[in-house]
């Protein structure tokens, strides 16, 4: 998934307008904000220089409105064509990918794969 659908979407993907946006948790920026002051004051108790506030790492990002989130957002098929993508491209670029074997001595993830790989290959010759 990293390094296939994942890294295709964050390559070639970017949220439109019309997209639902996910908000943080308010419980989520608060665990953050305690965090940040905890590591605050380790930083300030180990004496060593600092250029900038430390409270500044105990404080919610601003703008943050930690509202409990919408429901699942709702993917649009395009975005979910680039992650099925990616996710074909790179089990198509793993090792012995191209090792030849009967059918019948072949596993179901390894038949889906080879066919991913074809389709693939169709994809870019048009």
């Amino acid at each position: 998934m990293r390094n296939g659908a994942v890294l295709r979407m964050k390559s070639s993907c970017a949220p439109g307008p019309d997209d639902r946006r996910i908000h943080t948790p308010r419980w989520a920026l608060e665990e953050a904000a305690a965090v940040g002051a905890e590591a605050g004051a380790r930083i300030g108790a180990l004496g060593v220089r600092v250029v900038g506030d430390l409270s500044l790492l105990a404080e919610a990002p601003s703008g943050a409105h930690g509202q409990p989130g919408p429901p699942a957002p709702g993917i649009a098929p395009e975005v979910a064509a680039q992650a099925l993508y990616g996710a074909l491209a790179a089990t198509a670029a793993l090792p012995g990918a191209g090792t030849v074997r009967s059918v019948h001595r072949t596993s179901s993830r390894e038949l889906l794969r080879v066919l991913g790989h074809r389709a693939l290959r169709r994809m870019h010759r048009r």
